[in-house]
């Protein structure tokens, strides 16, 4: 009878039981999972994903050997029920690392994903789980579900002098069931109830959760508009994106007289959206950002003009009186302030001097910056195929990492390695490779650290270990996660 090349590695009884009730291997990946959020559902699929088969993509795990003789497996299993067993009988390839769970697996709860390799050898170890959220039940709004506005307003209408002492137009939102974190309430002020004229939007935290919820229509919004009758209204769509829930609108009439003084909210260039809110992906603005004041705004020609990035004060904020040219509406944000407040939401107007020093604020507008894609892995020469070999290493394993978009002097970076104890797996240790180094400046290629062979020694061998990277763009006030890399430490001659 023909032996197999590999039946006499790895397959002793102590080796097995040692391994049996360890997980392994690193959780499956879906990539259609939404961030996630403080506070908030974690590993929410969107809505949208479950109509499709959901793709389940796997980490390659380490000592893959498979033949024909001695074939490997991985067997994808949800809350327990097998879902699809792939079989190699050939090196794994990296596009074959997935699995498409059919709909028919997609109900609405929580459910728990892990997966188990059979090695050439076959010795069997399951992955850790992964635990995702269907959520397919969308909020549902009160019986009377207008906005709910003052006594006086209703009664009298939106007049000129109710803006001028409050400022500006507030409503409550009548309580809806199924309120929860994260859900986004979107209102509108337009001359048609099923108008589209958004006013702004806001996403429900913890803290707002069962509490009453107020939404605010600027004055300048309002007066945009002019008199007539009016209507307000509001939506709410919850983190997974389950059906739109759309109020009724109130009916008010608008009395309102335009101020000397037309400051629309300023916009930028680069960015999309609407009069009062947009959104900029950072790759469009690498070069920095280009802040204009509309057309329209009623400016003189001896006017003092100081446009405002951010919260004036703030960490990543900007301002200047220097057009890009003389006389022109348009000015530049340089880049490092784009990168200072990365996936975050600023405000931004302007603020017009008169001859008499009298002083104008524009109207905000709200700019919700993205996050940034394409982002550099992390690297050393002391790992090979995805192993770091404690046979071959020297004294030390050095990392280092390419530029990055946006990468400047006054940027923090942190690297450090995460993996189980030698001797005690169910133990982690963390290994600091460089914490809180200053970036030089924009480079191609940054040395970040190293760590000496005595130190990764305290890892076990044949596992697989992170080695995280993250980077601060505002003075350490927030970081962004850097793509990890997940070699496997081995110790063979």
């Amino acid at each position: 009878m023909p032996t197999s090349k590999h039946s006499t590695q790895n397959t002793s009884a102590a080796l097995a039981n040692r391994f049996e009730q360890v997980a392994f291997y690193v959780p499956p990946v879906v990539p259609d999972l939404l961030p996630n959020e403080p506070d908030s559902l974690l590993n929410l699929l969107p809505f949208k994903a479950v109509f499709l088969p959901l793709r389940v993509e796997f980490a390659q795990w380490g000592n893959s050997d498979p033949t024909e003789e001695d074939p490997e497996t991985l067997t994808l299993y949800w809350n327990g029920r097998e879902v699809r067993t792939l079989i190699w009988t050939a090196p794994v390839q990296p596009d074959e690392l997935f699995i498409e769970v059919p709909v028919g697996f997609l109900s609405e709860g929580q459910h728990r994903l892990h997966y188990q390799v059979k090695l050439f050898n076959g010795m069997r170890s399951d992955s850790e789980a992964l635990e995702i959220n269907i959520d397919k039940t969308p909020p549902l709004l009160a019986d009377d579900d207008e906005l709910i506005f003052p006594p006086d307003v209703i009664s009298n209408g939106v007049t000129d002098r109710y803006l001028k002492e409050h400022g500006e137009l507030t409503a409550q939102v009548p309580p809806y069931l199924g309120a929860d974190v994260g859900d986004t309430v979107s209102w509108y002020w337009s001359d048609s109830p099923v108008g589209k004229q958004l006013v702004d939007r806001l996403t429900l935290t913890k803290a707002e959760v069962g509490m009453p919820l107020h939404v605010k229509i600027p004055a300048d919004f309002i007066l945009q508009l002019s008199d007539g009758l009016r209507f307000a209204r509001y939506e709410v769509q919850d983190r997974a994106g389950t059906a739109l829930q759309r109020s009724l609108a109130v009916a008010l009439h608008a009395a309102v007289t335009p101020p000397p003084r037309q400051l629309p909210p300023p916009f930028v260039r680069q960015a999309s959206g609407s009069d009062y809110f947009s959104d900029l992906l950072p790759a469009d603005a690498v070069a920095g950002a280009t802040l204009t004041i509309p057309a329209s705004a009623s400016l003189e020609p001896d006017d003092q003009v100081t446009v405002f990035w951010g919260e004036p004060g703030a960490t990543g904020a900007y301002q200047t009186d220097t057009p890009i040219s003389p006389g022109s509406r348009e000015y530049t944000v340089p880049a490092r302030y784009i990168a200072m407040n990365l996936n975050s939401r600023i405000p931004l107007h302007y603020q017009v001097k008169a001859y008499d020093g009298q002083l104008h604020d524009s109207a905000p507008h709200q700019v919700s910056i993205g996050r940034l894609h394409g982002l550099p892995l992390i690297h050393s020469d002391a790992i090979r195929d995805n192993q770091l070999n404690l046979a071959k290493l020297g004294a030390q394993a050095a990392f280092s990492l390419p530029g990055w978009q946006f990468m400047d002097a006054g940027q923090f970076i942190t690297v450090y390695i995460e993996g189980v104890k030698r001797g005690a797996i169910d133990q982690k240790i963390t290994l600091p490779v460089v914490t809180d180094m200053a970036v030089p400046g924009a480079v191609t290629e940054l040395a970040v650290g190293s760590v000496t062979k005595s130190a990764l020694q305290a890892l076990e061998v044949d596992y697989q270990f992170y080695v995280r990277v993250k980077v601060s763009f505002d003075d350490k006030r927030t970081w962004v996660e850097f793509p990890m890399i997940t070699p496997t430490l081995i110790d063979q001659p």
